[in-house]
């Protein structure tokens, strides 16, 4: 699909309205893992005289402690303000249960942004997506099918992209982590200034690259949900054919 005009739009007037004072989630995280995270931590209620800090931690700790318990625990000890709350899921995140990682870090962010508040005495926005990012950048997956006219882009054509794509995305202060070649697509992750205008870039680079020759298609896709395996976007693309 190309870029849609009104949704980029929209989420440009959200991002207009982000204060300066943000923090953007840098770990790849899967988006369900995020849902579940801060809709069940809506629930979680903090009693200061039953929830002390050294038991919850030892029960953190317990081989008994059942995964579930564990999870509430995080999100307890992550609404304490105090160092110690944090120091304690910096431990946990560093030998965590494996079906807890993602869980952990999340708990982490959120700790870290509780002693924000209270040392700062100001609220900071908190911005995550599926693929993450890295300092003030969010990363992003862009596809690019190429025309289906196509049979095998030249040689000349894949360097147009990847030039292409390099001028682009660090004329507006990106970087590129990777770009790889398939069949019958291309993929590159990048990383972006948070404002940066990431639908005009996308647009500047096919109309670029398709002056030589018109080989990508207009249907190029754009997320920072998650990454996508060689199959889906297979799949994706023999359904827009």
């Amino acid at each position: 699909m190309e870029p849609d005009d009104d949704i980029f739009d929209n989420i440009k007037d959200v991002i207009n309205y982000i204060p300066d004072n943000y923090q953007i989630l840098e770990e790849i995280i899967d988006i369900e893992v995020q849902k579940d995270y801060f809709e069940s931590s809506k629930e979680v209620n903090l009693d200061l005289d039953l929830d002390i800090l050294d038991e919850m931690v030892y029960a953190l700790n317990d081989k008994d402690t059942t995964i579930e318990e564990r999870k509430r625990l995080l999100q307890k000890i992550a609404l304490l303000d105090s160092v110690e709350a944090y120091r304690a899921i910096e431990k946990y995140t560093k030998e965590p249960d494996p079906e807890l990682k993602e869980w952990a870090i999340l708990a982490l962010q959120q700790s870290k942004m509780v002693l924000h508040c209270s040392l700062l005495d100001e609220q900071q926005v908190f911005i995550s997506t599926g693929l993450g990012g890295k300092n003030d950048k969010l990363r992003y997956l862009l596809i690019f099918p190429f025309n289906e006219k196509i049979k095998q882009i030249s040689n000349f054509q894949h360097d147009s992209l990847e030039k292409e794509l390099q001028y682009f995305v660090f004329n507006h202060d990106g970087e590129i982590e990777f770009v790889l070649f398939e069949e019958k697509y291309a993929t590159a992750m990048i990383l972006l200034p948070l404002k940066a205008p990431i639908s005009d870039i996308i647009k500047e680079i096919l109309t670029e690259c398709n002056q030589l020759g018109d080989f990508l298609s207009h249907n190029a896709m754009i997320t920072n949900m998650k990454k996508f395996s060689h199959e889906e976007i297979m799949q994706i693309i023999d359904q827009q054919e």
